[in-house]
């Protein structure tokens, strides 16, 4: 993979892997001097002299442009803007040859649309000007690249490519330029780089390191070593994953500027008055021949041409759909040659001009316009010019298809794309295959044993990998997609790969959830399921080489493993169009990982904490590897937990409230016999509203907007401890059991549960006002006022018999209106209601570890106040290993936050036979790069 902006050799290289991203250098700079030729002309930039009516930074030193006329130097396609002394350095390469040597396309994993309201000035990547607060624009949840809306259309496809088992053993940096934290350092001056007045520097997106861009041609590390994280992040060459599956569903708005449907809100696509609405409204580069030496409003002398790509800049294939139409101010010294070489490398387009010619479009017609031509004289009396990019077609066939190795370094060639000269059209794919190992130097090979595969790139920001069979041919259907898209199959990719027929798995969720359900149930079902959404796609013999299984009925899903990614692909695509919730996970190979590296598995409620837990997902996503990091609102946490089941060391990092913490617990032990590493450490990220157990095991009260390196830190030196968690069975008056709960906190009956009761069905019919942590607690302070002024006595005594231990012992119960029976010393969002450091004759002091319960009362409303204010302490009652409750009547219950009304029946708890394991923050934290 090629770098966003730069690709540079290290002293004594002899050249790097393929799909790496360090960046080459052109020349040294120790041998620049002002007498030698523009170094633009390696890079490809179109600089020309440009003033500036406002102050404007240089891109490559970062300091200022002076002077009152003809300050700097502006690239006409990528908008890249230096001093005249600077012009001679080592430059990032410009964005229209970048396409060209991104010869591993990895598509963005796009946010929602937002607007960058922060004081933090934040720049595009492709059009390299700031995204300012009346823009909207997107930014990559893997690389943290921002764009424009408008330019999203126009984004090379380099993200991390975080998925390469059986292409790549080896990582070098992935250098991502501008936008850098406030307080990153140069790696090689130890001078900030970080600046806010421009896109300079580059920073790694695996491990953080940062340079100036003059600095880097310092830089000696060639391979990426993941800095701190080294031992929690997933390494990609463990991970096999299709490359065109998003992470998470996409729910955001197309965005403008990044689609062209044919006919928009009733106007025609050629139409001035679309143009003027929606092209010249926003434009990633809008540039002219001539050099302008002010900035002035568009008058006679200039007019605004619109160039479009293949049919009119829309095809009928998902290729050619979603252009970027592209457009420039010309003037009557304009040449129809000059407009052509421009608009050819504003669209990426790295081919010799004189293959293409352009059209143009009329109300009815076209027209080729010929070479001699002035743009600015056509189609007067309308506001825009109306143009079409097309390619020529010779007579003699001879092409040049390059093919990439992504054979895991096999071969003498080396694993640089090679280009294979081909004469004939009708060329199979099986041929190219041979030719291709000829050309890498794998001896010893045998044809079958290796495939082609397609990857295209769609113009919006998709990425497609296709294994190709052996009949088809690759230039006849380049030839096709030339004449819907010049750009679609400019950036067409091939690559040789040997052959592997690995298993994928599909979760299947949502389900109906059900304790008695059997497993037969569920697999009839997904059969069903996958019948109907895919008719005919799955053979007999196909479908019998299908896994469906295991099922989890509580949890509403079931795991279905498909012979091979092609298959699963295929299926998952189906069944989401049919609303089926499916999720394809991630295949992970343990033979990749080092023998001592514990993995970090990271679960993050996103519905927590307000907005805090989406942030905190896209944050985890950035820094570790995306495939480690799950969030709980696409499947819950059976998917994460399957998926490293063959993994035999890796720890948990848990994003949510007590409830959340509960639930990724419980499906550890549901999924605990398929878990080659035995109950693995869990540690918490406290986004709820208690928060109780998070303080119990010093993770804090709450998350308070901490960088997530520095909560990555955190877990280092954290102690591992035994945890105990307990089962409630829940039995009717007849003695059957028909629920069971597992606690880690604390069970409630009466009023802390009646109060908990209310928040429940007040937050499910107002959900928007229940979205931080603050709107929570005054929620649940309103409505213990309310229970004060109403004067509720709801004394518990008549209705509830407790018996303890074995059953045998009767606890006599003074008057209360509540009984809480807690396994933690934390309680009510961080009261230490058992008063530990008071204890009366005869308690122990409280332990979450000791296999012991402790039973408190509530006397009323007030004494609950009390408690939460420090004052007082609850009713120490006695301290049980067992504990067995009977009910007279319909009374509210929680456990762990969550309530309900128990009818009448009895209740058992008894200590889990398994105890977890959970992490306890250490004190001191050891120090890490501060990433953002």
């Amino acid at each position: 993979m090629v770098d966003r902006r730069m690709r540079f050799k290290d002293q004594g290289s002899k050249g790097l892997e393929r799909g790496i991203s360090s960046p080459a250098f052109f020349g040294d700079k120790a041998s620049t001097t002002s007498s030698m030729p523009n170094a633009s002309s390696a890079t490809e930039h179109e600089f020309e002299r440009k003033t500036f009516m406002k102050p404007t930074c240089c891109h490559y030193c970062t300091e200022m442009l002076w002077g009152l006329k003809g300050q700097g130097q502006q690239c006409k396609v990528c908008g890249f803007v230096v001093h005249d002394r600077c012009s001679f350095q080592q430059l990032s390469l410009c964005r229209h040859i970048m396409n060209q040597h991104n010869v591993n396309p990895v598509a963005h994993q796009w946010s929602k649309t937002t607007v960058f309201k922060t004081k933090k000035k934040v720049f595009c990547n492709t059009c390299r000007k700031k995204l300012s607060t009346t823009n909207t624009g997107v930014f990559c949840e893997v690389c943290k690249v921002y764009v424009h809306n408008a330019c999203k259309g126009s984004a090379i496809n380099d993200c991390k490519d975080c998925a390469t088992y059986g292409r790549q053993t080896k990582y070098s940096h992935h250098w991502i330029e501008g936008n850098l934290p406030s307080g990153a350092r140069c790696n090689f001056c130890n001078k900030s780089c970080a600046t806010s007045d421009c896109l300079s520097s580059f920073r790694c997106g695996w491990c953080g390191l940062t340079y100036h861009s003059f600095c880097m041609n310092q830089s000696t590390s060639e391979r990426c070593n993941y800095r701190d994280l080294g031992d929690m992040i997933l390494p990609p060459q463990a991970i096999n994953y299709p490359r065109h599956v998003p992470l998470q569903r996409d729910d955001s708005p197309p965005s403008e500027g990044a689609s062209t449907p044919l006919t928009d809100g009733g106007m025609s696509l050629t139409s001035p008055e679309w143009v003027e609405s929606k092209v010249l409204g926003h434009t990633p580069v809008i540039t002219g021949e001539e050099a302008h030496e002010e900035e002035e409003p568009m008058g006679v002398s200039e007019r605004q041409c619109v160039v479009m790509d293949g049919h009119h800049g829309v095809g009928s294939s998902r290729r050619s759909c979603g252009r970027t139409i592209h457009s420039l101010s010309v003037t009557k010294e304009t040449t129809t040659p000059a407009v052509l070489a421009l608009v050819l490398k504003m669209y990426g387009i790295a081919s010799d001009p004189s293959f293409f010619y352009l059209v143009e479009i009329l109300e009815s017609e076209e027209r080729v316009v010929k070479e001699s031509e002035i743009i600015f004289d056509l189609q007067e009396g309308r506001n825009s010019i109306k143009l079409c990019i097309r390619q020529k077609k010779s007579n003699s066939f001879q092409k040049c298809l390059e093919v990439d190795n992504e054979c895991s370094g096999m071969g003498s060639a080396g694993s640089k794309p090679v280009k294979l000269v081909v004469k004939s059209a009708s060329i199979s794919v099986a041929e190219l295959v041979e030719q291709s190992l000829m050309a890498f130097e794998i001896t010893g090979y045998n044809t079958s044993d290796y495939c082609l595969v397609e990857l295209s790139q769609f113009v919006s920001s998709e990425v497609e990998e296709r294994v190709m069979s052996d009949e088809e041919c690759p230039l006849q259907q380049l030839e096709n997609l030339n004449e819907e898209s010049i750009l679609a199959s400019q950036l067409q990719r091939y690559a040789l790969r040997f052959r592997q027929n690995l298993p994928m798995t599909l979760y299947m969720w949502g389900l109906p959830k059900d304790q008695l359900r059997n497993e037969e149930v569920y697999t009839h079902c997904a059969k069903e399921k996958i019948e109907q959404a895919s008719p005919g796609l799955l053979t007999e013999g196909l479908l019998n080489m299908v896994k469906i299984g295991p099922a989890y009925p509580t949890h509403g899903g079931l795991f279905i493993e498909f012979p091979t990614m092609d298959v699963a692909c295929k299926v998952c695509a189906a069944l989401q169009e049919s609303q089926v919730k499916v999720t394809l996970l991630p295949s992970i190979y343990p033979d990749q990982l080092d023998a001592e590296q514990e993995v970090l598995l990271v679960f993050i409620n996103e519905r927590s904490g307000g907005n805090q837990g989406r942030s905190l997902l896209s944050g985890f996503r950035r820094h570790l590897n995306p495939y480690q990091v799950f969030n709980l609102a696409e499947g819950g946490p059976l998917p994460g937990l399957f998926a490293f089941r063959k993994v035999k060391r890796f720890s948990v990092l848990i994003g949510g409230g007590d409830g959340t913490f509960g639930w990724v617990l419980s499906s550890i032990t549901d999924i605990q016999p398929l878990l080659t590493c035995d109950n693995p450490p869990c540690a918490l990220l406290p986004l709820g509203t208690g928060n109780d157990l998070a303080r119990t095991l010093k993770w804090g009260p709450g998350y308070t907007g901490e960088k997530v390196m520095d909560l990555l830190n955190g877990l280092r030196g954290a102690e591992t401890v035994d945890f105990d968690r307990w089962e409630i069975s829940f039995s009717d008056q007849s003695g059957a059991v028909y629920r069971t709960s597992v606690m880690n906190n604390y069970f409630g009956i009466g009023l802390d549960a009646a109060i908990a009761l209310d928040f429940h069905n007040a937050r499910e019919e107002n959900p928007d006002k229940f979205n931080s942590r603050f709107k929570n607690k005054k929620a649940y302070f309103q409505l213990g006022l309310q229970k004060i002024v109403r004067n509720e006595n709801a004394i518990l005594n008549p209705f509830v018999t407790i018996k303890v231990d074995e059953g045998t012992e009767l606890l006599g119960l003074p008057d209360v209106e509540g009984l809480s029976i807690i396994n933690i010393q934390s309680w009510g969002a961080g009261c230490d209601a058992w008063g530990s450091s008071h204890l009366d004759e005869g308690f122990k002091p409280p332990s979450y570890s000791d296999g012991l319960l402790e039973v408190m009362g509530i006397s009323g409303m007030v004494h609950m106040g009390q408690i939460i204010s420090g004052m007082r302490v609850g009713l120490r009652l006695k301290q049980v290993h067992k504990v067995y409750i009977g009910l007279l009547a319909e009374l509210p219950v929680q456990v762990d936050g969550e309530a309900w009304l128990q009818p009448p029946g009895s209740i058992s708890i008894q200590r889990c036979l398994r105890q977890a394991k959970m992490r306890v923050k250490a004190v001191k934290q050891q120090p890490g790069y501060g990433g953002d």
